[in-house]
């Protein structure tokens, strides 16, 4: 990245770049390693191209950079005789990083052997270029110290400039984009996503009522967001009433009230009698979004000469219980996908301790072509995620399966088969108690039933097998018939894709066959070229059907 790149006075630096340029000098830049970084600018110039161009310069930026990283103030270096660099240190958190450096060319350069090479590297004559610095009037070399401040001083001033400038354009900006600003705020403040526990969000939102609302009291009756637990009550301030009667009487208005009620106020008919006990300016508002009841928030006890609830009061009051809303949900969404994930990781921990090293490999391969199938269908990204899931959690059941039984050689025992045929449910008991799960919990426990109702574990037919199941159920199929198993070897893809044709509309939804055989099987190939079991005894592609319950 260049050095200039970070230096906000583009302009600035463009300005003094010509100014030093009319007197002679050259801008250059290099890191602290003396890595040159080439100038950015369509521009000709002879004096630029005789610097810029020039090995000789470019590789002397390292021995020079070198020497600068152990001076705190970098002297002027000659890289090549007659030709001076002076160097100002960049610096970004108190770190050099690099320098900007003004190449001073001295009355000596025309005369040394290097002028030469220099003049080569950038195809200008020697003559001509001899001729136009020397009308340059350049310096001796003895007054390159008094250039080489005067260059430190001018970009130090610059960048003084560029600060003031900044600031300008600054307070400039901030007075223009004030009002959107404050649209912007509020906005936030309505899509807040807080990642905090409720109850602490909720006691500082009633602190912060308390300090703005002329009431004694704020409180908050918040309904538990499982089944089963218990609803909490948060008070700010000293209640003039017991604390149980404020539970009883949220508890009470949280079951009568609209959730999509505004403020209520003594003598509302939803409110009946209930809130007189706090007061007659008492008020009561929903805590509630998208036509769920989240809790009830309650200002009690109104302190000062009016003893009635303005429309300020109600208003502060129902945006705050609005924000409590939206952060409300979204801590039950949060604690939903976090229970979701960690559900998820022991299932498939489990599975994984259950030390079937076939079941791995094909949940994978099953989910990678589930999903394809899934977008195939015209599913929406969303749900084409949930199906890959899906896929992947299919087989979790076998868990509950002896891994002899997974792994025995040849064709099953009828109760053998009875044993296997439990890994559906098995799945589905594992799962069915991780939240949003009950779309994968379809694909789970029906992924073996058949188009023609011969399947299991309930035996349904057609359209009444869940899609996710149906799509498993495809993927599934091809892949035990074109994977080796402990008990047979693989078909080829040709015929593993026949067998699915004329399974459709008997074992295989008819709708999805068609779209599974359109499938492009490059990374499903590369995964089953990663996991590869040893050949066994090959069987008839109707017993491998058969045996792809397993």
């Amino acid at each position: 990245m260049s050095i200039l790149s970070t230096i906000k006075a583009r302009a600035q630096v463009s300005t003094l770049q010509q100014r030093l340029r009319e007197i002679g000098l050259v801008l250059m830049q290099c890191d602290r390693d003396g890595r040159y970084s080439p100038r950015r600018t369509d521009r000709r110039d002879w004096l630029g191209d005789l610097v810029h161009r020039s090995p000789l310069v470019t590789r002397g930026l390292g021995r020079a950079a070198a020497k600068w990283n152990a001076e705190d103030q970098p002297m002027p270096y000659e890289v090549v005789p007659g030709l001076w660099l002076a160097a100002v240190p960049v610096q970004e958190r108190r770190e050099r990083t690099g320098y900007v450096i003004a190449a001073i060319p001295t009355c000596s350069l025309v005369e040394s052997e290097q002028f030469n090479a220099m003049c080569q590297a950038a195809r200008l004559d020697v003559v001509m270029a001899r001729r136009m610095l020397e009308g340059l009037k350049p310096p001796s070399s003895a007054e390159v110290p008094r250039l080489a401040a005067m260059f430190r001083f001018s970009w130090h001033d610059q960048m003084v400039i560029d600060s003031h400038s900044s600031s300008l354009e600054g307070v400039g900006r901030e007075l223009g984009e004030s009002y959107e600003e404050i649209n912007l705020l509020y906005t936030i403040i309505q899509g807040m996503t807080v990642v905090e526990r409720p109850d602490r969000f909720v006691s500082f939102a009633c602190d912060e009522l308390l300090q703005t609302l002329p009431y004694r009291w704020i409180a908050a009756w918040v309904e538990p967001r499982r089944p089963g637990g218990q609803p909490e009550m948060l008070v700010a301030g000293t209640p003039g009433r017991s604390e149980a009667l404020i539970k009883d009487a949220a508890a009470a208005m949280s079951a009568t009230l609209d959730p999509g009620a505004s403020c209520v106020v003594d003598g509302h008919p939803a409110a009946g009698s209930i809130l007189a006990e706090f007061g007659t300016a008492a008020m009561a508002q929903p805590i509630s979004r998208d036509g769920r009841m989240h809790g009830i928030l309650i200002a009690g006890e109104k302190e000062g000469a009016d003893i009635t609830a303005s429309s300020v009061d109600m208003k502060l009051l129902g945006a705050a219980a609005s924000h409590m809303a939206i952060f409300l949900e979204n801590a039950g969404l949060y604690d939903d996908l976090n229970a979701m994930f960690l559900g998820t990781l022991e299932a498939l921990t489990a599975s994984i301790d259950a030390k079937d090293r076939y079941t791995c490999g094909h949940s994978r391969r099953v989910a990678l072509l589930t999903r394809q199938l899934a977008h195939a269908a015209g599913l929406d990204e969303a749900t084409v995620a949930r199906m890959h899931i899906a896929g992947l959690v299919h087989d979790v059941g076998k868990i509950g399966v002896s891994e002899q039984l997974l792994c025995k050689p040849g064709e099953l025992t009828e109760d053998e088969y009875a044993l296997i045929r439990e890994h559906p449910r098995i799945g589905y008991r594992i799962l069915r108690d991780i939240p949003r799960f009950e779309d994968i919990l379809d694909g789970v426990l029906h992924h073996h039933e058949r188009w023609d109702g011969a399947g299991y574990p309930d035996g349904i037919a057609g359209e009444d097998i869940p899609l996710v199941a149906r799509l498993i159920a495809l993927a599934d199929a091809f892949d035990a018939m074109g994977s080796t198993r402990t008990y047979r070897s693989a078909m080829d893809c040709d015929a593993v894709l026949a067998e699915l044709a004329r399974g459709a509309g008997k074992q295989f939804d008819p709708n999805l066959v068609p779209l599974f055989l359109e499938l492009d099987f490059t990374g499903y190939q590369r995964m089953v070229e990663g996991h590869q079991p040893v050949d066994h005894e090959e069987m008839t592609a109707e017993a491998m059907m058969k045996d792809d319950v397993r």
